[in-house]
């Protein structure tokens, strides 16, 4: 009896025994296993950082690809020539519009500037087979027009004719703008035309309300005022021998959307009048923002608007002669608002209550060509009213 109760003691511990065998077992195999992910994954990401510079860009630049809704079928960058290769239909191609290409440029600089990678890339478009050009915008203005003064121009009665150098600091809705018939209206009324764009030295992609105060000084203003360079459309007269005079300025229309106040606005605006004071000889002309199909606070938008242009507004306090306001933002909302010269006399109308675009490039927050050039007929002769009394004519 006592045999078999050792026997049977001995079949417990060795059953005991493989079983913790057998734990120990699975969980060396599990610990191997967990190991042997972790290093698999280690070797992915090692691989991952290994990636080269162009890989990178070009794994984002497929991310953009599928954003755009420009029918752009691949976006490639390679180093080793500059370029970034755009495949794309020509059909879609000859669709897109100047505004379309600046957004497209400005896009994929984003995605180099991201990846620090320097400027100097060749934007290239390509149908798969040959390389799209867009056609040329070089034109060759009528020779009539070199001698003789359209007889509808608009002149103040005692201005004296003489070329006058005007400069406007502006981005795509103003090369629209200047394109849609403002630009040649300009140099009808001897103005010539000078502008800032992207790219123009370091400042010239910056033009939101809060950039203002960075133009606006001592250090940036005299480069500008002797830039007779065009950086969009061309001049049917040559500049006159002296820096520019006039200074336009506009924020592009995102700046329209100012939110729930428009304190912060306000105050930028009031900070610029101390240099406008200090600079009599020079004729400052603000262009409110353009205003877009949605505005989240546009009774808001509105309310700035008029503050800018009201004699009791942003110029109430202001004792100069040479700074003046053209709504952009009001000639835009609906046909029967205006902003022009009427009987003689600055008339600022407000006959309808809509404070959003009326005038979209068909779904597009850019004024349509037609928005533009009604823009331009108003603008214009008010702007030769203001200059007779800038120089006091």
């Amino acid at each position: 009896m006592k045999k078999i109760f050792i026997f049977m003691i001995a079949l417990v511990l060795i059953f005991s025994g493989c079983t913790n065998t057998t734990q120990n077992n699975e969980a060396n195999q599990e610990e191997n296993e967990a190991s042997y992910t972790e290093e698999a994954v280690t070797e992915e990401v090692s691989e991952a950082v290994e990636l080269s510079d162009d890989d990178s860009v070009n794994l984002t630049l497929h991310d953009w690809v599928l954003g755009t809704e420009y029918g752009i079928k691949e976006a490639y960058a390679n180093s080793e020539s500059s370029t970034v290769m755009i495949t794309i239909s020509e059909e879609n191609y000859n669709k897109l519009q100047d505004f379309d290409f600046e957004d497209i440029e400005n896009g994929i600089k984003d995605i180099l500037n991201a990846y620090s990678v320097e400027e100097g890339y060749e934007i290239i478009f390509s149908d798969s087979t040959s390389v799209l050009e867009k056609p040329s915008e070089t034109q060759t203005p009528d020779e009539t027009q070199e001698d003789e003064q359209s007889e509808d121009s608009l002149q103040p009665e005692d201005y004296d004719g003489e070329t006058v150098n005007l400069i406007f600091i502006h981005h795509s809705v103003g090369e629209n703008w200047l394109n849609a018939g403002l630009n040649q209206m300009l140099n009808e009324n001897n103005i010539h035309v000078a502008d800032t764009y992207y790219g123009w030295r370091e400042m010239g992609d910056r033009t939101d309300t809060s950039d203002w105060p960075d133009w606006f000084n001592d250090s940036v203003m005299p480069t500008v005022y002797n830039e007779l360079g065009n950086m969009t459309g061309y001049n049917d007269i040559q500049p006159a021998p002296s820096e520019n005079t006039i200074i336009m300025f506009k924020s592009c229309y995102p700046n329209s959307d100012v939110g729930n106040s428009i304190d912060d606005e306000k105050e930028i605006y009031l900070s610029l009048l101390s240099y406008f004071s200090q600079h009599p000889d020079k004729m400052f002309v603000l262009i409110t923002p353009p205003p877009m199909q949605r505005i989240s606070s546009a009774k808001k938008t509105r309310e700035l608007a008029n503050w800018l242009v009201a004699d009791d507004g942003w110029r109430k306090d202001y004792d100069g002669e040479n700074l003046f306001v053209f709504d952009f933002y009001n000639v835009l909302t609906d046909e029967d608002n205006h902003h022009m010269l009427l009987d003689g006399e600055e008339a600022h109308i407000i006959n309808s209550s809509s404070n959003t675009l009326r005038y979209d490039s068909s779904g597009d927050d850019h004024p349509s060509d037609e928005g533009s050039l009604k823009a331009a007929e108003e603008f214009v002769p008010l702007l030769m009213y203001w200059y007779g009394e800038f120089i006091g004519d």
